[in-house]
């Protein structure tokens, strides 16, 4: 007797994670919720990956944000947002449209005041121009 058709879903699912992907990743492919993915895992007993090693986080204005691959750290709770423009704006007040949070050091994980500025992004694109810029990665 063939297998329930959720089940051949399922199976299928947790190939694509045992594959690599991430439970996010396997739950775009298939159209649905990272949080479904888990709990239909859980549900079967499938074995998850464990995290090698914890992210680096901090605590800012009672709102936790995680590093993130781009190299900022970004809110992981309630509104999502990074964390140096939430510096800024909580600072020196809401941040115009067409513009960009610069971090002068070049630092992302550098958040203090000091180190960053408000600059347009036409200005931005003067003078970090394409592949250059604190928004791609630097490539050797």
């Amino acid at each position: 007797m063939a297998a329930p058709r959720q089940n051949r879903k399922a199976d299928a699912m947790y190939k694509l994670y045992q594959q690599g992907h991430s439970l996010a990743q396997v739950a775009r492919a298939f159209g649905i919720t990272r949080q479904s993915i888990y709990k239909m895992f859980a549900a079967r007993d499938f074995q998850l990956r464990q995290r090698v090693t914890p992210l680096p986080f901090v605590i800012f204005d009672g709102r936790h944000y995680t590093l993130r691959h781009v190299g900022y750290y970004g809110c992981t709770e309630g509104k999502r947002g990074y964390l140096h423009r939430h510096a800024w704006e909580k600072a020196n007040g809401a941040i115009p449209k067409g513009f960009d949070i610069h971090h002068i050091n070049h630092d992302r994980t550098d958040n203090r005041l000091e180190n960053l500025e408000l600059i347009s992004r036409s200005e931005h694109a003067i003078r970090y121009p394409s592949r250059q810029n604190q928004h791609t990665k630097k490539r050797p």
